[in-house]
């Protein structure tokens, strides 16, 4: 969705960029247990089956507002000349250009194709002049690269989702119009597209990112677009279906990605991403009549999931989203529009998609996307051909207030909760889990463990990362983003130590200086065996409990030991506008620089605490964002720094919370308070602990009391025996965590010198939750009632009935089905989550059902007689003399004794924007050493990049030309080893 840029392959040296061989090994082993089903629909047999095709021309005789906008597009073109890719990309209308690698043909190619199956039969004449043009970009795109055409491997692929999706969707959908050597001309050069993605080796091998999700969507357009003429597309319709989606996507997704969202960041990779992860299964069932998103045994929820993740990840204003990750600066000023903005037209396709679906959340999902665009003005709002597709005039819409208040996405340890379904509530979100995105991406940050906090539309608590590139000068920042991600550490805190998120730091430093690069990494379950998970959620009306353990697997290793020997975190919402937020953490030394790093949109006003607590308030843009108030360890040090050197205005305020005495292992407990106005905000006091492990903090305000009691013995281990605290005599709500799940408690008041002293000891009338927490009210006169649990939201009516998939003939035989494990779980209110993920085996799937009897459409073109197996991947070519990398050419199967070299040079021309060596794959281990304008030695270089194993990686932004000079030094005997090089104009 917009030009890439150097952040596309941000993991820079010292980053990580495994190839997740763990991961391929572990899903390759677990097949995906289905028979191939058949492709039998005729053409157009992707999306636009008859009833589809039927409600569009209903929609076009009705001549919607949506249908008004795509005639339009279509007619702009018309009388222009379609440019061939190596001519002029952005010529002015109605001309036609390539864009940036193809992003202005999708759009012009679909819109034209669908203006021609939509008039088909209603008027032909103009039909088959949207049809021609339509005809006519589809073959300069098919143009072969070498003859006017694209390279299929620049930039790694990132063509892909323009150019392979084209083929595949405009192949089906103008099949009639074209001849028999236009169709082979383009299934052709569609086959060349899809065996160069798959012997690449940056995005292939991981099925998560946005460039997988281009190929994803690409391959299986391709495949079932062109089934029946193309020798290949057996081969490849029965590799996307058994292989990428069966061993790949279905069981990496259910486990990572249930519930929905997107790693790289919903600001410029989430709409395009998840649409080329959610159309596939539409064209699945369209084209042989197999629904991929319901099987018991293996669903395929993601396309359904995204729906909640949108709702209940959007700010209580609906015009801003949780701003996680990647975010690419526009000079946008602070406002709608902004990096950030609530993506409107990603709604409208979700919508039309789990319409499709016949999904029970297309009436509150409707109601959110009209708040969302009116709150946004319609921002980013879809294709014409899209949003005319998508759009059901009689979609019914139902109140948000049909949802639960709050949202755990399993998959990628997400949380999100609110106060209420108003634009001026109090909004959470909180993340914990291993790093989803493929590694060798960049995309996703480094804020495992990271709280954000909203009120309406205004930020307490900030993901600093999407804030920073605000603003017409948002472009510096992102650098200054990217270098804190990726930059080599230089022994500051601002290059490489990915300092900027609401999490736990540690640092090792001498002399001031940091001496290793700290913060998080791009640990993986698969590669890592990361444990870090949301290991409790519960939404109990009152509060929202939730905690995640095992964070410190997240960190990056000092050479000594660990720099995070362990970290969970707790956060207790009170509802409204209370949050109480509790770290346990032990460091690798107590000689290490330890603090909580806390990121506000304004300059921290220190404010009126008790003795031992500092309290902080924030007003951004002359309102009142809230206050923090710091309660354990008592007289912690706060210190107030703008991020960062240079940046002008200052848009980011970074507040570091230290210990008073250096130690291995800290508590902190800290109330976040988003309260309208500053007399409103809670007095935070700890309470008086009498007996048993535990630490806890007495809220009191003139809208309510509340008293907050966490363990402090390890996460996850239950309370033992009884507890006891005393606290001011005054009616409050108690929330006690980390009891024995299940377990049977009494709880007792007494009224002592002025206070109250509460007692909680097993056995009683009282039970603790699932999740052992225990929520009771306390009079002021010392009478204990349970807390009420919440209530249900209203049930949302039935949706309207949405079009039917296509008719289909029956499936084929079934296959036994394999044993497999039982589906990810749907996220719900208050699910108790499972204990640490593990790679999970790939469920087999259900046999498809069947429809509904129906006449069976009209047989699809027979294959060949003998289809012709996918061609093999070519080898690598040989490096050229001398030792000089080429443009974008691995040279593969390389040996290197331990203690030996080896040498290549690269030549640079002059307005690259971006220049990259890697070395990848094989045994052993190697580093990378690049040096411009002489050779570089073990001590003398420009860029090294060394980790254990060969995945190796340097890059430059804006190269200087000339030669570069590159040493691959072998520490262990290396054998299997591939070297690239790649520059990008």
């Amino acid at each position: 969705m917009g030009k890439p840029s150097r952040f596309l392959r941000g993991v820079g040296a010292g980053g990580c960029a495994t190839l997740l061989t763990v991961l391929m090994t572990t899903l390759s082993a677990n097949a995906f247990a289905a028979t191939v089903p058949a492709v039998t629909a005729a053409h157009p047999r992707l999306i636009l089956d008859a009833p589809t095709l039927s409600a569009l021309r209903q929609n076009a005789a009705a001549n919607t507002p949506e249908w008004q906008m795509l005639k339009t597009v279509c007619d702009s073109y018309i009388g222009g000349t379609v440019n061939y890719p190596t001519g002029a990309t952005y010529p002015n209308l109605p001309n036609i250009g390539s864009g940036y690698q193809g992003e202005s043909y999708l759009p012009a190619l679909l819109s034209e194709a669908l203006c021609y199956q939509t008039l088909k039969t209603s008027n032909p004449t103009a039909a088959a002049t949207y049809g021609a043009k339509a005809v006519d970009i589809l073959m300069k795109m098919a143009a072969p690269y070498g003859n006017q055409g694209e390279n299929p491997n620049v930039d790694d692929g990132y063509a892909m989702r323009f150019y392979g999706v084209g083929f595949g969707l405009g192949y089906d959908w103008l099949y009639d119009l074209l001849t028999p050597a236009q169709r082979t001309q383009v299934y052709t050069t569609a086959n060349a597209w899809v065996t160069s993605f798959e012997t690449q080796t940056f995005e292939y091998n991981h099925p998560q990112s946005n460039y997988f999700a281009g190929y994803f969507h690409a391959k299986a357009a391709i495949a079932l677009g062109t089934y029946g003429d193309n020798p290949s597309a057996p081969a490849q319709w029965s590799d996307w279906y058994t292989h990428q989606f069966g061993q790949r996507v279905q069981p990496f997704y259910a486990q990572h990605l249930t519930g929905g969202g997107w790693p790289e960041g919903f600001a410029n990779y989430a709409p395009l991403g998840i649409l080329n992860m959610t159309l596939p299964a539409r064209e699945v069932m369209t084209a042989t009549g197999t629904d991929i998103i319901h099987p018991a045994a293996a669903p395929y929820s993601f396309p359904l999931d995204n729906a909640d993740y949108m709702i209940h990840f959007t700010w209580p204003s609906r015009a801003y989203f949780d701003d996680r990750d990647m975010n690419h600066a526009d000079g946008s000023a602070i406002g709608i529009g902004m990096p950030g903005t609530t993506q409107v037209g990603l709604a409208e396709m979700i919508l039309g998609e789990i319409g499709y679906w016949k999904s029970p959340k297309v009436g509150v999902f409707h109601e959110y996307l009209n708040e969302v665009s009116t709150a946004t003005n319609g921002f980013n709002s879809s294709d014409p051909w899209l949003l005319f597709l998508e759009t059901n005039p009689a979609t019914p819409t139902t109140s948000l207030t049909s949802l639960p208040l709050s949202y755990f996405a399993s998959g990628m340890n997400a949380v999100a909760a609110r106060s209420d379904w108003g634009t001026a509530a109090s909004w959470m979100s909180f993340r914990a889990g291993p790093y989803t995105n493929a590694p060798a991406q960049g995309e996703q940050y480094f804020d495992q463990g990271s709280v954000a906090l909203t009120r309406g539309n205004t930020p307490l608590l900030v993901n600093a990362g999407g804030w920073m590139v605000h603003g017409p000068t948002g472009s510096a920042d992102e650098d200054r983003v990217y270098n804190d991600n990726y930059g080599s550490s230089d022994g500051t805190l601002y290059m490489g130590d990915r300092q900027l998120y609401n999490i736990f730091y540690v640092f090792n430093k001498s002399g001031g200086k940091i001496v290793e690069p700290g913060g998080q990494a791009a640990y993986t379950t698969e590669d890592n065996q990361v444990r870090t998970h949301v290991a409790a959620f519960e939404d109990g009306g009152p509060y929202v409990y939730t905690r995640a353990e095992h964070i410190e697997d997240m960190y990056r290793k000092f050479s000594a030991g660990p720099a995070v020997a362990a970290w969970s975190r707790e956060v207790v919402y009170l509802r409204p506008h209370r949050f109480v937020v509790y770290d346990r953490t032990t460091a690798g030394s107590s000689a290490y620089d330890q603090y909580l790093a806390w990121h506000f949109p304004a300059t921290p006003a220190k404010g009126s605490a008790p003795s031992g607590e500092t309290r902080l308030d924030v007003t951004y843009n002359g309102t009142y964002a809230g206050a923090m108030t710091s309660v354990l360890p008592a007289n912690a040090t706060m210190t107030t720094v703008g991020l960062y050197p240079g940046s002008n205005p200052v848009k980011v305020w970074q507040v570091q919370e230290r210990a008073p005495t250096a130690g291995l292992s800290q508590q902190w407990l800290n109330v976040f308070d988003t309260s309208t106005s500053s007399t409103a905000v809670a007095s935070a006091t700890p309470v008086t602990v009498n007996a048993g492990a535990i630490v806890g903090v007495s809220l009191s305000g003139s809208d309510g009391n509340d008293v907050v009691i966490n363990s402090a013995g390890a996460a996850g281990t239950p309370i033992s025996g009884a507890i006891s605290y005393t606290v001011p005599a005054n009616a409050a709500t108690h929330v006690v965590t980390e009891l024995v799940p299940m377990a049977a408690y009494s709880v007792t008041a007494a009224y002592v010198n002025g206070q109250q002293q509460v007692s909680v000891s097993p056995g009683g009338p009282f039970m603790a939750s699932a999740n052992g927490v225990l929520a009771f009210n306390v009079s002021g006169g010392g009478a204990v009632t349970a807390v009420p649990p919440p209530p249900a939201p209203a049930p949302a009516p039935a949706p309207a009935p949405a079009p039917a998939p296509a008719p289909a003939p029956a499936p084929a035989p079934a296959p036994a089905p394999a044993p497999a494990p039982a589906p990810a779980p749907a996220p719900a209110p208050a699910p108790a989550p499972a204990p640490a993920p593990a790679p999970a085996p790939a469920p087999a799937p259900a046999p498809a059902p069947a429809p509904a009897p129906a006449p069976a459409p009209a047989p699809a073109p027979a294959p060949a007689p003998a289809p012709a197996p996918a061609p093999a991947p070519a080898p690598a070519p040989a490096p050229a003399p001398g030792g000089q990398l080429q443009n974008d050419i691995p040279v593969s199967g390389l040996k290197i004794s331990k203690g030996g070299d080896l040498r290549y040079t690269v030549t640079i021309p002059s307005g690259a924007t971006y220049s990259e060596v890697m070395t990848v794959n094989g045994t052993g281990n190697a580093d990378l050493y690049v040096k411009y304008g002489s050779a570089p030695t073990l001590t003398s270089y420009d860029c090294r990049s060394y980790h254990a194993g060969n995945n190796e990686l340097c890059t430059s932004s804006n190269p200087k030309p000339g030669t570069y000079y590159v040493l691959v030094h072998a520490r262990a005997s290396v054998t299997g080893l591939t070297i690239r090089a790649q520059w990008l104009p």
